[in-house]
């Protein structure tokens, strides 16, 4: 992308996951982010990654009947091998994140968001977060547990759809259809949509547009903030930008030769 004032940046969109098959795209990445100044990450993670813990208790076993409640631990645990009774304390956004990591696979010690991270220091760039540690965990809080622990309920009726949407979403990013992939993030997100997407998109881009001039950027965010009409690569157009897409192939795979996911002049 070109700025309005003619600096060249690129954007690029992860997934906070440590499947291999997300990893695959880093190879072709590191010579893109090594002609950066500055690499900007979704959240500043040298300020720690969100701990858990931070925040109100919640109580989800509160929340339920004791047998209910028993027979969603006994399906969570049955499922997708996770004691809910660890987490039942925290946010249910955080639960239903600890679900989807347990069934995807742990081929990395780390997220390939903070494989690149740690790869941009490696290389002596400059880095930053979007947002902060805190700003994340305010937000987390602001959104009423009540919703979701029905939709944790669900998942533990229904764990099937529940792996084959993760399952889905992770082929839409790997085949780069990213507005699919916007689309089924936006649906799953009810109610949500405004606070977790579209409000947190205008917010980044007005982040972005007061970068200092004189640097270029490779900014990384979760792909599903990136396309629609409320996307950060629509909103950063009505801003000036120019963006068009960089075409570069997977090492070891021939099946999706061209992911225009990094997007520059």
């Amino acid at each position: 992308m070109i700025s309005p004032a003619g600096e060249q940046s690129w954007i690029f969109g992860t997934m906070h996951i440590r499947d291999d098959r997300v990893y695959r795209f880093c190879e072709s990445l590191y010579p893109i982010i090594r002609q950066a100044n500055v690499y900007v990450g979704e959240m500043d993670l040298d300020s720690g990654l969100p701990a858990m813990e931070q925040g109100p208790d919640y109580n989800m076993r509160a929340y339920f009947r004791p047998p209910i409640y028993q027979k969603i631990r006994h399906q969570l645990e049955k499922s997708f091998s996770l004691d809910v009774g660890r987490y039942d304390h925290l946010h249910p956004l955080m639960i239903m994140s600890a679900i989807s990591q347990h069934f995807l696979q742990h081929d990395h010690m780390v997220s390939m968001d903070e494989h690149l991270w740690d790869y941009a220091k490696s290389n002596h760039l400059e880095v930053r977060g979007l947002e902060s540690v805190e700003e994340q965990m305010a937000l987390l809080h602001e959104i009423p547990p009540e919703p979701l622990y029905v939709q944790i309920r669900a998942i533990s009726k229904y764990p099937s759809k529940f792996r084959k949407f993760a399952d889905r979403t992770l082929v839409c990013y790997l085949e780069n259809k990213l507005h699919l992939l916007y689309s089924m993030t936006k649906a799953s997100m009810h109610q949500l949509r405004k606070k977790l997407i579209y409000e947190r998109n205008r917010k980044m881009v007005e982040r972005i547009k007061a970068f200092p001039t004189n640097q270029s950027y490779f900014i990384t965010v979760g792909a599903g903030h990136l396309s629609g009409s409320s996307g950060i690569i629509s909103l950063l157009r009505k801003a000036g930008y120019k963006m068009a897409a960089v075409n570069f192939t997977r090492p070891n795979d021939t099946s999706q030769p061209d992911i225009n996911v990094v997007l520059k002049p």
